[in-house]
C-alpha cells in the first residue's frame, strides 16, 4: 500500500506500536478503513518498525556537507538535514534505528535525486534550507587557571576512578601540575570527580615508581568537539619525587614537544571580548563594601554608560547615585545575597533645586495603595527612568588571572590594588530599561489620580550620602574630542518663551541636554540657548542666543544632542567658552579615560564583574559580503536569555539558529548596524519570545517595533501569556571600531614565538568584529508597564 496515503495516521501510531493496548488503539483509530487497508496498514508499520543494519552514506547524494554520525554502534555519514530527520524519527520508533528511519533519510529535501524529480534547482534547495547559526561562546572573567607551561605530549594512560574499574586514556598535553587527557566519549565525567593515573606510555621509557603507582587527579574541565571528549584535571598533592620527575623530564624535553599555547590563545579571546563589551557597556557595574548594610564604594564608568552616572547629578554638580543604595533597601538586597530588582525613579524641579524620587518594585509592594498614584505620577515626568539592578556576593579572587607570562605590574601595585579590593562585600549592576513609548504605556494604563505630596515616602534625598568613587575604564578612545560630565542650568528659546532644563556633558563642539518640559525640535533643527550659570563665571563671553544644531533626540523630546553650528568668519562663543573651561579644568572635570585612580584598579573591577557577567553579549562580525553574529559572551549569573542562546559550554558553542531566523532578526540586526558609527549612542531594540512552560521551547519570536501599535503589542503579550512564557528583551546594538590590540600583545607575542598561525588567526577574529549587542532581560518591566501579570490569561475568542 502508500504509505503517503495514511501517513499522518501511521505517525501517530508508530510511537504505541507494542504497547500493551495498542491494537485496542489501532482498532479505533482505523474503525472507518476497509478490513483489508487496516490489514495492509498494520502490516506497513511492521516493515517501518523493523530493526535495520544498513548504514547511510549520503556523500555525493545530498546538497550540504556530511559528516560522521554515530548512534547505536553503527556510523552513519550524514548532513545537518538529515541527522535532524534522524533525531525527529527516533522519537517515531522508540530510539531504535529501522527500516522507516533509513527509508527516510534517503528522501529528504535536499538529496538530488529528489530535486531531480521536483524539479528544484540546487540554488532554490539552498534558500529554502534554515541557515545553522552556530557561533563561538566565550565565558568572560574566566581563564584556565595556569602559572607555568604546558607541552604538547601523546602517551598512553590508564585512569580508575573511585569503583576501580580501569579505562585506557591518551594525554594530548602536560606539565607538572596538570594534564588534558582524550578519553572514551561514551564516558560520563563530572567536575570534581578524582580519577587515579597511570603513565603506562612513560612506563615504557622510563623507569621511576611514580609512573606505575597511581598518582590521584582533580576533573577541573571538560572539554568536546563532534564525537571526541577530553578532561581537564590537576594533580592532588603530588609528592616530591613526582614533582622533580616530571619537571626534568618537561625541561629536557622542551625542545622535543611543542608548547601547548591552548590556555594563552583562550586567554587572548577572553580579554579581547571584554575589551570589546566594556567601553560598550550602557550599565553601570557597582561594587559595595562593609557588612549589612553595605555601602556604595566604586562605580565603573564606560563610554556608553556616562549618560546614566551623569542622571544622578544635582543642580551642583554632586553625585546621588549612593541614595539610591540607602541602608533599608541595601538590607533587603543582602539579606537574598543575590537577585535582581526593578528600580522606578524620577526628579523633581522646586526653586531651581533638583530632587531624587525612587522606589523599588518590593517596596511598592509593601505600599500599595501608593503604588498607581506613584507610576502614574512618575511616568509623567520627563525624567522618568526604569532601572534594573542585579546583584550577588562579590568575590576578590575574581580579580586574580593565573598567566605562565610574567606579571607586568610590580608587588607594589598589586598590593595597592589589594587593599582597595579590601572588604567588597557585594557586586552588582544597574540597567536602564526604560521602555520609550511611556506616553502609550505607562500613561494610559495609570490615570493620574491622587495627592503627589503622598509620595515624599520615596523621596531619597532625605537619605544619607556615601562617597563613592567612579573608575573610569580605560579603553582605546575613538572619539574625536572628549565629552565632560557636568550639569548646569541652561534656558532654551522654545516658541517666544524660555524652557529650563540641564546640561548632561559637553565638550568643544556639542553637548547634550535634559528639559522639563518635551520640545519640538527635531534632528536638524537649530536651537538657540543661553547658559546662565556658566555667564555668572565669565564676562568675556556671551553666552546667550547660542546656536546648535540637533542631532539626536529621544521619542519623548526632552533629551537633545547637540553641535556647535559653525559661521566662516565668526567665532562660536559657545566652542570659544568650552575650550577655555576645559582648558583651565582639566584636574576638575570627569572624563573618560583618567588617569588618576589606582593603577590595574579598574582591570581588578572589570574581572570581578565579568565573571558574573548580569547580562549576555552577542559580536556581529564581518564576513565576506555580509555581518554575522559570530560569538556570544556569558557569565555565571543565570539569565532568561540562556533558553535561546542554547549555550554548550563543553563544546564552547551557542546555537541561535531559532531566535536569529525568527522574524529575519539576523538580516535586521545587520542593516541596522551599518548605519551606525562607534560614535552613536547605542540602538535600543526590544524583542518578545514565547517559550513552552513545560520544556522551554521557542514558539515565538517577535519585535516589538514590527507592531502597529502599543496596543497590539499589549493584546500580544497579553494572548502569548495563555500560551506560554513570555519574556522581553533590550537588545542595544553598538557599533565598534579597532580592536586594543595593545590590551592583548603580551599574549599575542608569546603565541607567535611557538605558533605564529595561531596569533594570525586570533587577531584576524577580532580584527573582523563590527558591533556588540548587550543582551538584558526586561519582563518585569514590560508586565509593569502594560499592568499584567505572568500568570496565564485566559484565551478569548472575539465574538
Amino acid at each position: 500500500m502508500s504509505e503517503s496515503k495514511h501517513y499522518a495516521l501511521i505517525e501517530r501510531l508508530l510511537p504505541l506500536l507494542g504497547s500493551s493496548d495498542f491494537n485496542q488503539v489501532f482498532k479505533r483509530a482505523t474503525q472507518d478503513l476497509p478490513n483489508n487497508e487496516s490489514f495492509l496498514l498494520k502490516m506497513e508499520m511492521n516493515r517501518l518498525s523493523a530493526p535495520c543494519q544498513r548504514l547511510v552514506d549520503l556523500r555525493g547524494k545530498v546538497d550540504g556537507e556530511c559528516q560522521e554520525f554515530h548512534y547505536q554502534g553503527k556510523t552513519h555519514y550524514l548532513d545537518d538535514i538529515a541527522i535532524k530527520v534522524f533525531k525527529q524519527q527516533l522519537k517515531l520508533y522508540n530510539q531504535q534505528y529501522t527500516l522507516g528511519i533509513y527509508e527516510k533519510l534517503q528522501t529528504t529535501e535536499n538529496n538530488f535525486k529528489v530535486m531531480q524529480k521536483k524539479n528544484i534547482s540546487p540554488q532554490e534547495a539552498a534558500a529554502r534550507r534554515p541557515k545553522n547559526i552556530i557561533a563561538r561562546a566565550v565565558r568572560l572573567g574566566h581563564y584556565i587557571g595556569r602559572s607555568e607551561e604546558r607541552m604538547h605530549l601523546t602517551a598512553p594512560l590508564r585512569m580508575a576512578g573511585v569503583d576501580g574499574a580501569l579505562f585506557d586514556a591518551k594525554t594530548s598535553n602536560m606539565s607538572v601540575s596538570g594534564l588534558r587527557a582524550k578519553v572514551d566519549s561514551q564516558r560520563e565525567f563530572s567536575v570534581d570527580e578524582h580519577y587515579f593515573v597511570y603513565f603506562t606510555g612513560l612506563e615504557k621509557e622510563f623507569v621511576n615508581r611514580v609512573l606505575s603507582a597511581g598518582t590521584e587527579y582533580k576533573v577541573v574541565g571538560i572539554d568536546r568537539k563532534g564525537q571526541q571528549q577530553w578532561v581537564r584535571m590537576i594533580v592532588v598533592d603530588p609528592s616530591e619525587e613526582f614533582n622533580n620527575f616530571f619537571k626534568n623530564f618537561l625541561r629536557s624535553y622542551r625542545g622535543r614537544y611543542k608548547v601547548d599555547v591552548d590556555n594563552i590563545t583562550a586567554a587572548v579571546i577572553t580579554k579581547g571580548y571584554e575589551q570589546y563589551l566594556m567601553p560598550r557597556l550602557s550599565s553601570v557595574p557597582l561594587y559595595f563594601s562593609g557588612q549589612t548594610p553595605a555601602s556604595l564604594r566604586y562605580a565603573l564608568a564606560t563610554q556608553n554608560n556616562l549618560d546614566l552616572l551623569s542622571y544622578w547629578r544635582d543642580e551642583t554638580n554632586h553625585s546621588h547615585l549612593s541614595q539610591l543604595f540607602h541602608p533599608p533597601r541595601m538590607m533587603r538586597y543582602q539579606a537574598l545575597s543575590s537577585g535582581e530588582s526593578l528600580i522606578y525613579c524620577f526628579t523633581h524641579t522646586a526653586n531651581n533645586r533638583l530632587f531624587f524620587y525612587s522606589a523599588s518594585s518590593e517596596e511598592l509592594a509593601e505600599h500599595p495603595e501608593l503604588r498607581d498614584l506613584y507610576f502614574a505620577f512618575g511616568c509623567r515626568k520627563p525624567s522618568w527612568k526604569v532601572f534594573k539592578f542585579q546583584y550577588q556576593p562579590a568575590q576578590a579572587s575574581d580579580a586574580e588571572v593565573s598567566s605562565p607570562l610574567p606579571k607586568k605590574d610590580s608587588p607594589i601595585e598589586r598590593e595597592r590594588v589589594a587593599k582597595a579590593l579590601d572588604g567588597l562585600s557585594m557586586v552588582g549592576l544597574l540597567s536602564d530599561v526604560t521602555n520609550q513609548h511611556i506616553d502609550e504605556s505607562y500613561q494610559q494604563n495609570y490615570p493620574l489620580d491622587g495627592n503627589p505630596n503622598k509620595l515624599s515616602l520615596f523621596n531619597q534625598s532625605k537619605q544619607p550620602i556615601s562617597k563613592f568613587e567612579q573608575v573610569n575604564y580605560k579603553y582605546l578612545q575613538l572619539r574625536k574630542e572628549n565629552r565632560y560630565q557636568y550639569r548646569s542650568l541652561i534656558e532654551v528659546e522654545h516658541q517666544g518663551s524660555n524652557e529650563t532644563g540641564w546640561t548632561s556633558d559637553f565638550s568643544i563642539s556639542g553637548m547634550k541636554i535634559e528639559v522639563e518640559t518635551p520640545l519640538e525640535y527635531s534632528v536638524g533643527d537649530t536651537v538657540y540657548l543661553a547658559l546662565p550659570q556658566f555667564q555668572k563665571l565669565v564676562k568675556s563671553f556671551e553666552l546667550s542666543h547660542l546656536a546648535y544644531e540637533v542631532t539626536n533626540c529621544n521619542n519623548s523630546h526632552t533629551i537633545y544632542n547637540l553641535k556647535v553650528i559653525e559661521v566662516k568668519g565668526q567665532q562660536h562663543q559657545g566652542s570659544a567658552f568650552f575650550k577655555q573651561l576645559i582648558d583651565n579644568n582639566l584636574d576638575k572635570l570627569p572624563t573618560l579615560p583618567e588617569g588618576k585612580a589606582i593603577a590595574g584598579l579598574s582591570d581588578a573591577l572589570r574581572q570581578i564583574f565579568c565573571a558574573p557577567l548580569f547580562c549576555r553579549a552577542m559580536f556581529i562580525h564581518k564576513v565576506p559580503g555580509a555581518l554575522e553574529v559570530k560569538c556570544v559572551n556569558y557569565g555565571t549569573f543565570a539569565q532568561a536569555s540562556d533558553n535561546w542562546l542554547n549555550i554548550d559550554s563543553s563544546a564552547h558553542t551557542a546555537d541561535l539558529s531559532k531566535f536569529l531566523a525568527s522574524e529575519n532578526l539576523a538580516s535586521f540586526l545587520a542593516t541596522q548596524l551599518r548605519s551606525h558609527a562607534p560614535s552613536d549612542n547605542p540602538e535600543h531594540i526590544e524583542v518578545i519570545t514565547v517559550t513552552a512552560r513545560k520544556n522551554d521551547k521557542l514558539l515565538s519570536v517577535r519585535c516589538s517595533s514590527n507592531f502597529n501599535s502599543v496596543q497590539q503589542l499589549r493584546e500580544f503579550v497579553s494572548l502569548s501569556l495563555g500560551r506560554g512564557k513570555v519574556h522581553a528583551f533590550n537588545l542595544q546594538l553598538s557599533r565598534v571600531g579597532r580592536p586594543d590590540t595593545e590590551y592583548i600583545q603580551r599574549e599575542l607575542d608569546y603565541i607567535s614565538h611557538y605558533a605564529i598561525h595561531r596569533a594570525k588567526q586570533l587577531e584576524d577574529e577580532l580584527w573582523s568584529v563590527a558591533g556588540v549587542i548587550e543582551v538584558t532581560d526586561v519582563t518585569e518591566e514590560l508586565m509593569q508597564r502594560f499592568n499584567l501579570s505572568t500568570a496565564p490569561q485566559p484565551l478569548k475568542l472575539s465574538s
